[in-house]
């Protein structure tokens, strides 16, 4: 049988019988699919060549690269005798160009994407809908709680410390704002994963490879407790191709292909824990002169899978890692008591039981001959629909997949550019072989002309040469054979059509991946504002499925990275868990949600601001300036603020800055007035106050002088005392 078409073994063994042999027949069995092709509908003959995917790959890498390999039109490099040209070939990179600007738009996204944690277990969402239910409760009977809270010291907070008036804020809230603990604990573990793993270059990595290979695969592990990811080159890739599916959701089996040294695998204790003495003592001697012999004559495959190959003197050897889903058996029977009713227990003997379940199985083959670090994967992650189904640790990514195979964006752009380079090397011959005007002398005219001849042919053509003799008359010979003739070899007129079908091989790449001149910023002229936004935004609809399809491959990868972390953090007894906490370690050791708590990571991207948003943005800002509508510090915030929900934040905060100064502001300013009507009131008060003192003075005044104007009368009477 060829080793290429490999049937999977029986997966329906008992554990106790799932032994080395086991795991090297389904570790090979991985290995086969390694760079095939999918044949399901039987649309390809046997006897039909198309290259395999892995070699279109390497080729479109070359391509990036700019070191293409010129097939299609070699012939116009040779002579009609099979000899080379002189012209130099010289590769174009307009494909390199186009593919680094879809990967600049793709790493503004990356770096904007903002996840959200949502527990989607039935006990979350009876928790969060009875939570809903109690906030507008609270509002529509707001009386009777508010009355409780003062008369019996009974608060009813369903949502926290938030409160709120209407109903619709609460709906906004609960859509928006709203956490469970677990949900707090599972985003600050998410983070966790993202920033530990430098999710910017990885996740920019991921989609270059999307663009130049069409597949792309991430690897989740738990090492020292710890999530990590890897990104696997995609020519290093195993993936099931038997279903067209983006985000290869029913996938069979994975795997990688690693190249490492005897001397690495024998220094690795994941892979000598499961090697015999003797079979390290074997991988110890291999060497470039004796590995054919030691590790037998199947060492290739059919489908290139090269198993070892000399490394400048020293044998590497594929260590080829593979992920498959396997049955496990449940060691429980049924058994009826002695009343006839059914119970399920643990089997007793060497029955075989007729309950299964998935899971995962892994296993490392070194060389197609030793299998290293396998058994039952740990952290198995189940899917959230469906309980009964497993996860498999490298998530996958095939952009538009149909009928088990796909295309990358560098696949459907090669063709044009080397046809572009084609074009290229045709006007650059014409280039060369322009002359200009060359003059052509006779040779047979030269043996029998005379000079005077030469010189007349010479003059003819507005060349003048003089020995100091010449006459300047014309002289006219019987033979009108010139010695000299002019050939006219300037540039060829025709070298415009080449430029134009070049401009044409350009549009046409521009098309197929919607990314018009005017987004890249190389027009030529000048296109109205609303032209050129117009122009941008229809362009990106041509590859929205491209950049879409990523976002739920994040999504999905995070989704398992985070249950992966769950899964890890509840069976570890360590007393340190720096991600969450010592109030989020206690949380994890009391509460049991937790342990059965399916999380769904949703990604969206950041509202960023793009180039012409910001031109729009800084022109309105300057005019707002001018007008004193907004400060320097604002417009500077306007200039450097990435996404609007950061503008929007940062010019609220200020807005509110300004306000609260005004309204200081204002206090002060009616405390100065308040003082000021005080001060005037006291002084009119004292004014009313001395003109009262000075009325009364003046009344006593003359109250006296009255006095004084009455006693001298009545004294002499006083004195006398006689009677009247």
């Amino acid at each position: 049988m060829r080793p290429d078409f490999k049937e999977q073994p029986n997966q329906f063994v008992p554990e106790n019988k799932k032994d080395q042999e086991w795991y090297i027949e389904n570790a090979r069995y991985v290995a086969s699919k390694y760079n095939t092709q999918s044949n399901s509908l039987g649309f390809r003959s046997g006897n039909q060549s198309y290259e395999k995917p892995i070699d279109e790959m390497l080729r479109l890498f070359t391509y990036y690269l700019g070191k293409q390999e010129n097939r299609d039109y070699f012939y116009t490099t040779q002579d009609q005798s099979g000899c080379e040209l002189p012209t130099v070939w010289i590769n174009g990179q307009k494909l390199t160009s186009m593919i680094d600007f879809m990967l600049g738009t793709a790493m503004k996204m990356i770096e904007n994407i903002e996840p959200s944690v949502k527990a989607i277990s039935r006990t979350a969402v009876n928790k969060r809908t009875l939570d809903m239910e109690l906030a507008l409760l609270k509002i529509e009977f707001a009386n009777i709680f508010k009355q409780m809270e003062e008369e019996m010291g009974v608060a009813v907070t369903p949502l926290g410390k938030e409160d709120f008036e209407m109903p619709e804020d609460v709906m906004k809230y609960m859509q928006y704002d709203y956490k469970q603990y677990g949900e707090e604990i599972a985003y600050d573990m998410v983070m966790d994963i993202l920033h530990r793993n430098k999710f910017m270059t990885k996740y920019k990595q991921a989609f270059f490879y999307t663009l130049l290979a069409g597949v792309v695969g991430i690897e989740n592990q738990i090492r020292n407790k710890k999530p990590e990811k890897n990104i696997i080159l995609p020519y290093n890739l195993i993936w099931d191709n038997t279903f067209d599916d983006d985000l290869n959701e029913g996938a069979r089996f994975v795997g990688k292909i690693d190249w490492i040294t005897p001397g690495e695998i024998v220094s690795n204790p994941y892979y000598t824990r499961h090697l015999t003495t003797e079979q390290i003592e074997e991988i110890k001697k291999l060497n470039t002169d004796n590995i054919d012999k030691m590790l037998g004559d199947e060492n290739i495959t059919t489908n290139k899978l090269k198993w070892y190959w000399n490394n400048n003197g020293v044998p590497s050897l594929a260590a080829t890692t593979c992920y498959w889903i396997g049955y496990k058996e449940l060691r429980y029977e049924k058994t009826k008591d002695k009343y006839g009713n059914t119970h399920l227990g643990k089997i007793k003997g060497n029955a075989t039981s007729e309950y299964w379940v998935k899971t995962v199985y892994r296993a490392t083959l070194l060389a197609n001959k030793y299998v290293v670090d396998f058994g039952e994967m740990e952290n198995i992650v189940r899917k959230s629909d469906d309980i009964n189904e497993v996860e498999l640790p490298i998530s996958v990514f095939i952009p538009n997949m149909v009928m088990g195979e796909s295309r990358s964006i560098a696949s459907r752009l090669h063709k044009h550019q080397d046809r572009i380079d084609f074009l290229n090397n045709e006007i650059t011959k014409s280039i060369t072989r322009a002359k200009g005007k060359v003059f052509v002398l006779n040779k047979n005219k030269l043996g029998s002309a005379t000079a005077q001849e030469v010189l007349n042919d010479f003059e003819r053509m507005g060349i003048h040469i003089t020995d100091g003799n010449a006459t300047g008359e014309d002289f006219v010979q019987a033979d009108q054979n010139r010695v000299v003739d002019v050939v006219d070899m300037t540039l060829d007129p025709n070298v415009q059509q080449l430029l134009a079908l070049k401009r044409e091989e350009e549009r046409i790449m521009e098309e197929i991946v919607n990314v018009p001149k005017v987004a890249m910023g190389q027009q030529q002229g000048y296109l109205g504002a609303k032209t050129q936004a117009g122009t941008i935004a229809q362009s990106n609809l041509g590859t929205a499925y491209l950049y879409q399809g990523f976002i739920q491959y994040i999504e999905k990868d995070l989704q398992y990275s985070l249950n992966q972390y769950k899964v890890s953090l509840i069976v570890n007894e360590d007393e340190d868990i720096p991600v969450v906490g010592d109030r989020g370690m206690n949380y994890l050791k009391v509460t049991k949600d937790f342990t059965f708590e399916d999380f769904g990571i949703y990604v969206r991207v950041k509202d960023f601001i793009d180039d012409q948003s910001k031109e729009r943005l800084l022109f309105i800002a300057q005019a707002a300036m001018q007008n004193q509508a907004i400060d320097m510090l604002d417009y500077l915030q306007i200039e450097t603020c990435k996404t609007y929900t950061e503008l929007y934040n940062q010019l609220r905060f200020s807005l509110e800055k300004k306000k609260r100064e005004a309204e200081k502001q204002m206090q002060i300013q009616q405390m100065m007035m308040a003082a000021q009507q005080e001060q005037q009131a006291q002084v009119q008060e004292n004014m009313a106050a001395a003109k009262e003192e000075g009325n009364n003075y003046r009344a006593e005044l003359k109250a006296e002088a009255q006095m004084a104007q009455n006693v001298p009368q009545q004294q002499p009477q006083v004195q006398t005392g006689q009677p009247q």
